[in-house]
């Protein structure tokens, strides 16, 4: 004969109390329906795609609204900046009124006609005992300069602070002819019409 199990109040009661709780879960309590919404995924923007396009707007408009007179001047360390010695050079070579028109002409945009300018500056530059320009101070942005000097009669600081620029060409950095001109014309030694 089978033997009998004998429920105890206490077990009764916890019996109760488990069923009345039931479980938060619908699926364990037989529910089968889902009431949940499946999840979304939502595409974050990528974030090198977006720093790159806020740096080219920037360089952009950095690029377009540049201006000589913007640049920043720097003191000239020797040494210091290769483009910053070539500009120095530049000048030395071009405002020096004992230099040939040969070596004037590698460092001047457009040179072609400037052989009798060059030659009216050398003589004027004997009347002072030498033209020399020393360079200050110079600042770069891409392919402008803009620099500050001195132009010096037999040694002595004549013209200081004078304000000037300089271009980077395919063959390096060089004056302008217009930047040029406008010294020989201060020199009494006036360009031909280009």
């Amino acid at each position: 004969m089978p033997k009998r199990v004998r429920l105890t109040p206490a077990l009764v009661a916890l019996a109760l109390v488990i069923a009345a709780c039931g479980s938060d879960n619908p699926a364990s309590a037989g529910d089968t329906t889902t009431t949940s919404a499946p999840p979304t995924t939502q595409a974050e923007p990528d974030p090198t795609t977006t720093t790159t396009l806020a740096e080219t707007t920037t360089t952009a408009q950095a690029t377009t609204t540049t201006t000589t007179a913007d640049i920043p001047l720097a003191p000239v360390e020797a040494g210091a900046d290769a483009d910053v010695d070539a500009i120095v050079a530049v000048y030395a070579v071009v405002f020096d009124s004992t230099t040939s028109f040969e070596e004037k002409a590698a460092l001047i945009t457009e040179p072609d006609g400037l052989e009798s300018t060059v030659e009216t500056y050398a003589s004027t530059g004997d009347s002072v005992g030498g033209v020399t320009a020393t360079v200050t101070a110079v600042g770069i942005a891409g392919s402008e300069a803009k620099v500050e000097y001195t132009l010096e009669f037999s040694g002595n600081p004549t013209y200081p602070n004078l304000k000037g620029t300089a271009v980077l060409t395919d063959t390096g950095w060089q004056v302008s002819r217009e930047m040029f001109c406008g010294i020989m014309a201060s020199a009494r030694s006036a360009c031909p019409a280009a």
